[in-house]
């Protein structure tokens, strides 16, 4: 349907109800969420070594590395931007430490 059109209202199918209550239509949207990589919670992702962790302020914030990697542990204020900082310290890997995983990994499935 384009832009602009309403369609006429009908009821939503038995099937409809009992999949999602009847809604019909797009969805609303949802709430905001900070894109991970582009939060402005100021020291979020700051090295750890840098800061001092008996400070309150960081209370509650996740502290994350990832071994063999280029990148050093770094502190975050929410699960979300932790992942996103695992994720690219994850790509991050050293070859020598991608390597070791791997074979890690191999090892396992031949031990299960």
């Amino acid at each position: 349907m384009a832009a602009g059109i309403t369609a006429p209202k009908r009821r939503a199918t038995k099937a409809q109800q009992e999949w999602n209550a009847g809604m019909r239509g797009m969805p609303e949207p949802g709430r905001s969420v900070e894109v991970p990589g582009s939060c402005t919670t100021p020291r979020c992702g700051a090295e750890a070594d840098t800061l001092d962790e008996s400070d309150p302020a960081l209370s509650g914030w996740t502290r994350a590395g990832v071994y063999g990697s280029r990148e050093p542990d770094r502190v975050w204020c929410s699960g979300l931007c932790a992942a996103y900082g695992v994720a690219l310290a994850e790509l991050r890997l050293t070859a020598t430490a991608r390597r070791k995983a791997d074979a890690a990994r191999k090892r396992e499935a031949a031990d299960a």
